[in-house]
Parts: C-alpha cells; structure tokens; sequence
C-alpha cells in the first residue's frame, strides 16, 4: 500500500536556487506569462519609437485635462505597469492631474509636443473677439480718419474756451474772433449768424445751442457780455452785462434755464423768458471754467482754475444759490474743464484735469457726501480738454493736448533727492523734477476712447497737430467734432453706431383680445 501511494502522489516544483556557480536555473513562468511580458516590452518600443518621432524628449509637463475644477482626491493613473508606461509618456505621472494653468501661460522655451497640442487645442476652443457694432473699435477703430474739414479763422486761442458747438438740428456753430458763423451739415448750406461791433468789448469765446430749442444760441465775449440769437431770423433775442465786467467760462442749457460760468467764480443763471437774472450762486473762488447740467436738469456741476468741482441741487428750485450745494467739495490738482454727465447711468460724473495733472476722474454723487473717493481714476499724463459718454455704448471719449512726464520721473529713486545736501547742484535738480518735462506720446494732441468699467482703451488716434480745444457730440451721438486753435480747423470724426433695433416677435396676444 505505501508502495502504491508513493507510485500515485505528484512531487511539487523546487523552489531552491542554483548553488552550484554557472548552473541555469530552470524558468518555472507559465508560457502565457512570458507572453504578457513580452508583449509589454512590444508595447513600451512603441511608445519610445512614438516618441522619437514627435520630438520626446522624456519629459512632459502635467497636461491640462479641461476640467473647470479639481476633484478632491485625483486617482493615480499608474496602478499597473502599462498604465504606469502610458502615463509616463503623456506627462501623468503626476498625482496632481488636473490644474488650472492656461496653456497659452507656459514658460517660454518650452516646445514639448504635448505643450504644443494644448495650445493648438486651446486655439479651437477659444472664442473669436466680437466688437459690438455700437463701439468705437468698430467705426474710429477701423478707419482712423476724419470724415469732414472745415476752416476756422480767427478761433480763440484759449483751451479753456468754447468755441464750438452742435444743435439738435444738426448745425454746426463756430466763434471766429467777432463772428458766428453755422453750417447746416444735412444742406451744407454755411449761414453768418451776427457781428460784433469792433468798439465792443472782446472777442468771442464761448457759444452753446439750447438742446430743447435749437434754433437760440447763446454767446459770451471775454469782457463778460452776453448775448442771445435766433438763428432762424437772425434776430437778437437779449443782452446783458455781467458784473464786474468778467469774462465769460463755461455754458450750460436746461430748457430755457441758461447757467454762465464767470471769471469771478460766480455762476450766473438767465431764464430766456425773463429779462432778468433769477440766481447767482457765489461759491468758486477762482474762474469757472467747467459747467454741466445733467440731462434731466436736476443738478448742476462746476469745475474752476483751483481744480474744485462742485454740485447744485435743482430739484426743488432752478433759482440756485450757495445753500443748494449737494454733498462736499470734489477737489483736484490741476484745473477742471472737461465734466461729463453719464446719459444711461445718471450717478456717474467724469471729470478732466488740466496740466499738471491730467487724470480722468469718475466720481458717483451719491458717494461724495464726506471726503469720498471717485469710483476709478485714468492717469494719463495728459491735459484732458473735454468729455463726452456715448448714449449707445458704455464707453467714454477724451480730447487731449499735451503730454508729461510724471513728477519725479526717473529721477524718483536718484540718491541726490533722498536727504541731506548732494551738492550745489542739487536745487535746480529738484526744481527740475517738480515741473514736469513736456513730451510727446501716443496720447499727445488726440482723440481717445475709454471702455468703461474696465477702463479699457479702445482706440486712440491723433487728431490734430495741435492740442484739441474743444468737442462737441452730433444728435444721434455717433460723430463727434473736434476744433485746434492752431491749426484753425474743426474736423468730424465717426466714433460710434447706433444700435440695430431687434424685430419684435410676434405674440399669441396680438392676435386675440380680451371683452
């Protein structure tokens, strides 16, 4: 019996290696074994030679798998030595599989195949960049010139003057020393509107259209007369003096209510329909240079010579006086000209600073009761000479003149400023870095538009040889004009579009009524 069991049992395989030196162990792997490994070694020569002919080099970046978030804990793609291949060869190895790099954000010099293929990827996806048909990108943007030229002899010369303005029936008004002359740019028919007489006092400097009737004109001489015209019968409506013979700033119109920024800091207010002045408002200490109503006519801005920018409650009377301020004082660095009421959002207030600030200021009025902030401020460097918002587009426009370094410049961090006595030459040097140095730049002498909230430049161009004096907006708030005292010259730009009216779709209510 033992024989017989001893005969039937089936002896194991050795485990034991070879003692002897130079003897073969024997190799105990299945045949299918032996197979799988061999064919993981086909497969890793064809990744290699894959590699070799798309320019591997052995290393590749953590690929971006366009997911918007990461999972919490990110499953490691090498479990098993194919998968382990695989994710070697695309850059997996990684835990950290998904992240949030931006495949155009690379560093440079890095040309691995799979940086490459992101990026073309990336390229598919990406949305091409729309303008909207309203923005200046797609009208002053695409063709940088101006589409009409006219001559302006005798213009004033002061930046801070108004020479020119534009009616809602589309004219063009233009102060040419003693005269006013318009242009009717639907007829193209040019009009002399009046003279002044040589023994009167100065010369023209500011001239507004009523916007509610555009047929009267308004114009102020630099000795402080005023005058009213109408030009369909070129007829004088009224005269008038004011005190103390001072000249005359900026004008504003809200119905028939006139506001005239003075020289003596005081603001006039004139009702067409009364012979007499119905409100004086003392409150600047310097010449009124900047004045705006707001275009429902509830509050009235100013800006003087002292850069302070203040603004008039008119919503429970016209007749303002130094009581109807609203909230505090808006104080700048540099003279105030350029102000601007936002039409689609009626808090906004921007104001233009003259040399040697120049900065664009974007104050809510709701916000400057106390010391508050403006919303965003544009340094440019650049005296700002007017402001205008687009109706149809959130984007605002500046006219400029010259261009500076900023104070300090480059000297800022020069060690002879910083303490002490660096020698006999170290005042003039600090002389020199308090004024700022006059420079020409790309915003020198231009017409530039502004996105806004982003404050996004959107299209710059040189408008003019000389600084910009003044602009003035069309009717339907596409074109604007522009005017240079040294050129003598105005020029009308197309800036913006108006916007496409969407077809209203047809409603079940419009065909059934209710009884």
């Amino acid at each position: 019996m033992n024989d017989k069991n001893a005969n039937l049992q089936t002896p194991g395989p050795s485990r034991k290696r070879a003692l002897v030196p130079g003897a073969v162990t024997p190799n105990l792997y299945s045949a299918a074994k032996r197979r799988r490994m061999s064919l993981a070694d086909e497969d890793e020569r064809e990744f290699e030679a894959f590699g070799g002919e798309f320019g591997h080099t052995g290393k590749v970046d953590v690929s971006d798998r366009f997911i918007s978030a990461r999972k919490d804990r990110a499953i490691p793609l090498q479990t098993t030595p194919r998968t382990q291949r695989i994710a070697k060869f695309f850059g997996l190895v990684d835990d950290r599989v998904l992240k949030f790099t931006d495949p155009i954000t690379e560093k440079p010099g890095n040309n691995s195949y799979m940086n490459r293929h992101r990026f073309n990827f990336y390229q598919l996806l990406k949305k091409p960049h729309q303008v909207p048909p309203t923005s200046a990108e797609a009208h002053l943007g695409a063709r940088k010139q101006f589409i009409l030229a006219l001559d302006g002899p005798g213009i004033p010369t002061d930046l801070f003057a108004y020479p020119i303005s534009w009616s809602m029936r589309n004219a063009i008004a233009v102060a040419c020393g003693y005269d006013v002359y318009y242009q009717d740019l639907t007829s193209r028919k040019i009009a002399h509107l009046f003279k002044l007489p040589q023994r009167n006092k100065g010369r023209l400097i500011s001239i507004e259209w009523s916007p509610q009737k555009p047929n009267i004109i308004a114009a102020g001489t630099m000795n402080g007369e005023m005058q009213l015209w109408d030009a369909d019968t070129t007829t004088r409506l009224g005269m008038w003096q004011e005190e103390g013979d001072a000249d005359v700033g900026g004008l504003s119109w809200t119905g028939d209510l006139l506001a005239v920024g003075m020289g003596d800091g005081g603001i006039s207010l004139h009702d067409t329909r009364t012979p007499s002045r119905v409100g004086r408002i003392e409150a600047h200490k310097d010449k009124v240079h900047g004045l705006r109503w707001r275009h429902d006519g509830n509050y009235l801005a100013s800006g003087d010579q002292a850069g302070v920018v203040q603004i008039w409650d008119a919503r429970a009377s016209k007749a303002l006086t130094s009581t109807n301020r609203w909230g505090s004082k808006m104080k700048h660095h540099a003279p105030v000209k350029a102000l601007a009421w936002c039409p689609w959002k009626p808090d906004l207030l921007a104001t233009g600073t003259m040399y040697p600030d120049g900065k664009i200021r974007i104050w809510n009025i709701n916000n400057t009761i106390g010391t508050a902030p403006p919303l965003h401020i544009i340094p440019l460097n650049t005296s700002i000479t007017s402001l205008l918002w687009s109706p149809h587009c959130k984007e605002l426009l500046s006219t400029h003149g010259m261009s500076w370094l900023p104070r300090g410049g480059p000297s800022e961090s020069c060690p002879s400023f910083v303490g002490g006595d660096a020698g006999p030459g170290t005042s003039r040097r600090r002389n020199n870095r308090e004024r700022p140095v006059a420079v020409k730049t790309h915003l020198t002498n231009s017409l530039t538009v502004h996105s806004y909230p982003s404050l996004r430049r959107v299209v710059s161009v040189a408008a003019h040889t000389g600084p910009v004096g003044h602009s003035c907006l069309s009717p339907d708030g596409t074109m604007v004009f522009t005017i240079c005292p040294v050129e003598e010259a105005m020029k009308m730009w197309r800036v913006w579009g108006v916007p496409e009216k969407a077809e209203r779709r047809e409603s079940v209510f419009d065909k059934c009524t209710i009884r």
